[in-house]
């Protein structure tokens, strides 16, 4: 069967059996006196909505702005941590952020310690956050909400059913469709005037202290006239519908008395999780020290025209399969290379038509590099899956193909817990002819092409290029990752460089165990690719 209509025909069961399963659930709840949530009642459902209105809705609310502004990189954890740490001691009006994932840790648990004491100080805080996966306590349950300056909202909530359902989120008519669409943005936006952006989600992995895995990730930190569209875009994700705002009600004295034993916790909590990594990065920072910190970035920021590009929070209601904004400008930049692309994409699954792209850049003789994870480095097996079995066709399509070795030699400038750990790659980031430079939190799949909402900045000056260009390419070095080759024979070659300076070359994914192996093999033969 044709693989376009398998994928066809998957989708076309799974929207039957959406609306097969809402009628049973409607049934039972029923009859069992259950309800829906206020909290997620109101939430929009693809099926009943006019998709004139959303398509509507997505020209309208697609940020995309031109101008000049300074940007500095953020390739390694510490200095990533130390700037948002410092943005949000330093902030003396509004912080605004807006993550995918908010990990319970040390990193999750220290922001939101401090984003209390930013708030007791007068800072107006909104938090926006997906929390489709586990999410860092406090900020979860709401728990900061009851500050009064404090706001904390969920953007397109799980349905949360009550009756024999509670607990669970069941989809309703048409929800399979959205519940699968998160909002994969990252952002922090410190008084109006200076925004980090980029791939780190708030979590110790993200930051090289994780005491299990680590990911090489990359982040902008900029100021000026970008700070004000990345205000606008969040503002679009706040006052959208699929946005639940949880703070609603007035502060009471007994809050205030809860508020102050959520200090004592939030403190308690982060010099636990301190102690277990060795306190590698500092608790807190005074005014002092934060604002020289973001003096220090300031100082190094290379001011020049830049577009900056946010998904609308509406498309993820489209029925239809519409390439996003962002993933328009990342295939732009990459149809009019002239000369030499160097990207890494921490899930690289380019489809048909990306494939084709990349054939036809490569065939006017643009050198383009990739960079993507390993079978050993990466951390969402599913997604290997894609990158596997697209591996032969990218290197067909004249693209040079490594993959990162989970024991890189430079690993030690991105990991900082106490023993060396694997690394992995978190990082979407690319330069395109020594000039062009892309930082946000888009990967090169099906999913943020397609499903998810997504962010970047794309920056066009030659002295950022060389210094993103700089980071990017040592990853490419022989014994930080395997270059993939075809064999005499058509197989698969992976090529790297031990520490001893000696070359090492395997027929099967180097370093992976056997179990890994038998998992990504297995998965490789479910038709799911649209969905990685």
């Amino acid at each position: 069967m044709d693989l376009h209509l398998c994928f066809t025909l998957e989708s076309y069961l799974m929207k039957l059996w959406s609306r097969f399963l809402v009628c049973g659930v409607l049934i039972l709840e029923l009859a069992s006196c259950g309800s829906i949530t206020s909290n997620s009642a109101a939430v929009p459902t693809a099926g009943f909505v006019s998709q004139e209105t959303i398509a509507h809705a997505c020209r309208q609310h697609t940020t995309r702005r031109k101008g000049t502004s300074g940007f500095e990189i953020l390739p390694e954890g510490r200095e990533a941590f130390l700037a948002r740490l410092a943005a949000v001691e330093a902030a003396q009006r509004t912080l605004d952020l807006q993550y995918f994932i908010w990990s319970d840790d040390l990193v999750g648990t220290t922001i939101a310690d401090r984003l209390l004491a930013a708030a007791d100080r007068g800072v107006k805080v909104r938090l926006l956050l997906d929390c489709a996966s586990a999410t860092q306590a406090e900020v979860y349950s709401a728990a900061l909400a009851a500050h009064p300056n404090i706001e904390v909202a969920f953007f397109n909530p799980l349905t949360d059913l009550k009756g024999i359902f509670a607990g669970n989120p069941i989809p309703v008519i048409g929800e399979i469709d959205r519940m699968q669409c998160r909002m994969h943005n990252k952002l922090l936006v410190a008084d109006g005037t200076l925004v980090i952006g980029g791939g780190r989600n708030l979590g110790d992995t993200y930051f090289g202290i994780h005491r299990h895995h680590n990911m090489r990730d990359l982040d902008f930190i900029a100021a000026g006239p970008v700070v004000g569209a990345a205000t606008k875009s969040f503002n679009y994700y706040w006052r959208c519908p699929l946005t639940r705002i949880g703070n609603e009600a007035k502060i009471t004295d007994r809050e205030r008395g809860k508020l102050r034993d959520l200090r004592q916790h939030l403190a308690r909590k982060k010099r636990a999780f301190a102690n277990k990594s060795g306190r590698p990065y500092p608790l807190f920072m005074n005014r002092t020290d934060s604002l020289q910190a973001l003096h220090h970035f300031l100082e190094r920021m290379i001011w020049a025209e830049y577009e900056f590009v946010a998904d609308p929070p509406e498309r993820m209601l489209r029925q239809t399969a519409v390439a996003s904004p962002v993933w328009h400008c990342i295939e732009d930049a990459l149809r009019h290379a002239r000369h030499d692309v160097v990207l890494h994409a921490a899930y690289f699954i380019p489809q048909n038509d990306t494939l084709e792209l990349m054939r036809q850049v490569t065939a006017r003789g643009v050198h383009m590099q990739v960079l993507t994870n390993s079978l050993a480095s990466i951390d969402h097996l599913p997604a290997m899956t894609g990158i596997a079995n697209r591996r032969g066709a990218v290197i067909d399509s004249g693209v040079q193909l490594s993959e990162l070795n989970a024991r890189a030699h430079d690993r030690r400038s991105y990991i900082h817990a106490r023993r060396l750990t694997p690394l992995g790659m978190h990082t979407k980031g690319f330069v395109v002819d020594d000039e062009l430079s892309f930082i946000g939190s888009c990967n090169m799949d099906p999913r943020s092409k397609y499903i998810n909402t997504e962010t970047g900045v794309i920056i066009h000056s030659t002295a950022f290029a060389t210094r993103l260009k700089s980071h990017l390419l040592k990853g490419f070095q022989p014994e930080n990752s395997w270059r993939i080759t075809r064999a005499a024979n058509g197989s698969i070659l992976w090529t790297g460089r031990r520490p001893n300076g000696r070359l090492s070359v395997h027929h099967m994914e180097p370093q992976a165990s056997l179990g890994r192996r038998l998992a990504c093999w297995f998965l490789r033969f479910l038709p799911w690719e649209n969905f990685l």
